[in-house]
């Protein structure tokens, strides 16, 4: 499954954590970096749901080891 790809498992919508690419169900909280993803249709400068960084900031912070909020 490519990056932003989904698939439909038992249960509903798997997609790629668009942070770090585990699976993760759609609108769900990533297990491995915590950020929860708002969809497939998310952006990169979206400041959307609970989280208190854009996707573009998840990302930098991610790849840098600091903590997703």
């Amino acid at each position: 499954m490519a990056g932003g790809d989904k698939k439909v498992q038992k249960g509903g919508m798997i997609m790629r954590c668009p942070v770090c690419g585990a699976e993760v169900d759609w609108f769900d909280i990533c297990d491995k970096c915590s950020y929860q993803n708002s969809g497939p249709e998310e952006k990169e400068g979206d400041l959307l749901g609970p989280n208190k960084m854009t996707l573009k900031e998840a990302k930098e912070a991610y790849k840098m080891g600091k903590k997703i909020i």
